[in-house]
């Protein structure tokens, strides 16, 4: 008896963001990457990208590649040039690294683990786990009176101005759990890890 197994290629397919959909519609673009997981495609951006130019722009950017990461979903997109000095590079560093050959590329990509900063929620909780090189080992335990103000600053880039979620972001940016961007932009650094990888398959870069 012979058997045959039809050709079934690892990551068959590119979905291709462009920057202006990206600014036109963040949250779309959000959308179009989770709905990429297990369904064995790429994502490319065509465009290199600066960090630090515009803060509405690198939230958008540090979302979307927590996205793909949390969807084990590859990314292929370069840095245009190094971090700027509000963004550590440790701060970065679990989310999908940049292709290109340059310096600060080369450090992220040294620097890079999968699913060395993630949070999950448990009941009536959030765990953070934080391994992510050169700093502190952090398991951080959101207690239930602070886990809907967690879910509020998770789903957005720009936090309250007051209230529970407007100190946790204050307390999250202090173990570089969050990252603040400007007076209005914030976002959370750990993604959520939710799903096992694609069977087969050790997510990468």
């Amino acid at each position: 008896m012979r058997t045959q197994s039809a050709p079934h290629p690892a990551w068959p397919e590119t979905v291709e963001l462009d920057f202006g959909r990206i600014d036109a519609g963040p949250d779309d673009a959000l959308r179009v990457v989770a709905g990429l997981a297990g369904s064995a495609q790429r994502l490319r951006l065509p465009e290199p990208f600066s960090f630090g130019e515009e803060a509405h722009r690198d939230a958008t950017m540090v979302r979307l590649l927590a996205t793909a990461a949390a969807a084990f979903v590859p990314v292929d997109w370069t840095l245009r040039k190094s971090l700027p000095g509000t963004i550590p590079e440790r701060a970065l560093c679990h989310l999908p690294p940049p292709r290109d050959d340059g310096e600060p590329g080369r450090r992220w990509r040294e620097a890079h683990g999968t699913g060395t900063c993630t949070y999950r929620y448990g009941p009536g909780f959030v765990l953070i786990h934080d391994t992510r090189p050169r700093g502190p080992i952090n398991r951080v335990h959101v207690e239930a009176g602070w886990v809907d103000a967690f879910r509020t600053l998770a789903g957005t880039d720009r936090p309250p101005a007051d209230g529970l979620a407007a100190d946790l972001v204050d307390q999250l940016a202090a173990h570089q759990l969050a990252l603040r961007l400007d007076d209005r932009y914030a976002v959370v650094l750990p993604y959520h890890a939710d799903r096992r990888p694609p069977p087969g398959r050790e997510p990468g870069p």
